[in-house]
This record gives structure tokens, C-alpha cells and sequence, in this order.
């Protein structure tokens, strides 16, 4: 019988798990057989993103991905080369090493994890980056007003859908997360967090000015005057309406 294993996951297996597999079932039924509890928001239909893994050995002898699988793919948290949709993978004779991604950008899956408590609400610089001459700049911001720090969050604008805002913190939210950047007390609405993971803060010259620049690798569409951008349609609902 050919093997699972799958590697840590904060959520789903903190000590990782290996397992036997049944052959010609999808790699999400056989993990979800193991109590291993993937999302899985469309019901394995493949219209979703939320099945994500990531195949660390055994991606050579996966069944050929679909046109409709590789579209989805474009639009998954964390995309490696060796990335599949676990719910079209199927479990051959082969054994197989899995890492499931730490998170999932779709925000209407069936069983999006909540924080349970102040401790999974910290954010590290895994999460969000500040470069040091953004730091200088954003902790001027706050030193001049005497505040607690700086909370970024996204807002509908222009024509593409979206703007960061940045504000000035006078109120902590009990829903914030939080944490210490590279010195900037950093608080991110809680809505926008996913889509704001892997963002990374400069502060450029740009012309004869210098402006906060916001990389953020979730962005897939920006309008021509660089105003505004976009994210998938299907992922920005909950955004939309918050």
C-alpha cells in the first residue's frame, strides 16, 4: 500500500502524520479519512483553491493536472512549482510527501480557522514586512502624534476595487492582529489580513518624492494610474461587505 506522509501543519497536525493510502482516491479523501482536516469549501469539485498541498516527493507520479486545475492554481496562497489541488490528485502506488500551506486566501471556505485567542492574533515578519527606511518613516508618523501605531487595512476605491489605508492608531480593536515589525507597533484590520500576508513595505524615491510602496504578492490586477487593485472576484466577498 502506498504511504501519505505529511508534514507539520500549525492547524491541521502540529507533529505531522503518515499514513496508508487507498489507491485511486483523491489525496484530500484520503487525508480527510485520516482526520486530517483540509478545507475543502467547494466539495472536491475542483472550484476552489482551499485543498492546496504542496507534493515535497512523489509530484512526478501524480495523475496530469487539468486546464481548469491549472487555472486555480494561478490564484492559491503559497503556488510552488510542485503545487496540486489535493481533491484532483490521485493516489497511485506510489508513496507520496505532502506540506499543506500555513494559510488560504479564500475567505468563503466551510471551515475558515478563527483565532482562538491573543496569541493567534500576532502577526511575524513571516507575515508581513517592513523595510528599514519604511520603519523610520511610519514610526516618524507615529512619534508625531503620540500614538500607539499604525493600522493598514484595504478599502474599495478607483476602478480596479481596492487602496491600502493607513491609519494612525487611537484605539486598539478587539479583532486587530498585531505585532513588533522591525520596530513599527503593526496592527492589520482583521479582514484584510489574508489579503495583505506576504506583503512587504518599502519607502522609495520615486521622481523628486518619496512614497510607501506596498508589494504585496496576492494583487492580480492593477489599474493603468496605479491607484487601486484588485484580487480574484471569488475571494473578495467578505472584503467587499465588511
Amino acid at each position: 500500500m502506498p504511504r501519505i506522509k505529511v508534514l507539520p501543519h500549525e492547524e491541521l497536525c502540529p507533529e505531522g502524520i503518515e499514513f496508508e493510502a487507498e489507491p485511486g482516491k483523491s489525496v484530500c479523501e484520503n487525508l480527510l479519512d485520516h482526520s486530517v482536516d483540509i478545507e475543502h469549501a467547494c466539495e472536491l469539485s475542483c472550484a476552489c483553491t482551499t485543498c492546496h498541498v504542496v507534493f515535497v516527493e512523489g509530484f512526478n507520479t501524480l495523475n496530469e493536472s487539468t486546464d481548469d486545475e491549472e487555472d486555480l492554481l494561478d490564484k492559491a496562497w503559497g503556488l510552488e512549482q510542485r503545487s496540486r489541488l489535493s481533491c484532483q490528485t490521485i493516489v497511485s502506488n506510489s508513496d507520496l510527501t505532502i506540506e499543506i500551506p500555513k494559510y488560504t486566501i479564500n475567505m468563503v471556505s466551510e471551515n475558515h480557522p478563527k483565532p482562538k485567542n491573543d496569541s493567534d492574533r500576532v502577526i511575524s515578519s513571516m507575515d508581513f514586512d517592513i523595510s528599514n527606511s519604511a520603519a523610520e518613516h511610519l514610526n516618524s508618523m507615529v512619534a508625531s502624534k503620540n500614538s500607539s501605531g499604525i493600522r493598514i487595512s484595504l478599502k474599495d476605491s478607483g476602478c480596479s476595487g481596492f487602496a491600502y489605508q493607513i491609519d494612525l492608531v487611537e484605539k486598539i480593536e478587539e479583532n486587530d492582529f498585531k505585532g513588533l515589525i522591525n520596530g513599527v507597533n503593526l496592527f492589520i484590520h482583521d479582514k484584510s489580513f489574508l489579503f495583505l500576508k506576504g506583503t512587504k513595505i518599502d519607502f522609495v524615491k520615486k521622481n523628486l518624492n518619496k512614497e510607501l510602496v506596498f508589494l504585496n504578492p496576492n494583487v492580480t490586477a492593477e489599474c493603468g494610474c496605479g491607484e487601486s487593485f484588485n484580487f480574484d472576484s471569488s475571494f473578495v466577498k467578505d472584503l467587499s461587505t465588511r
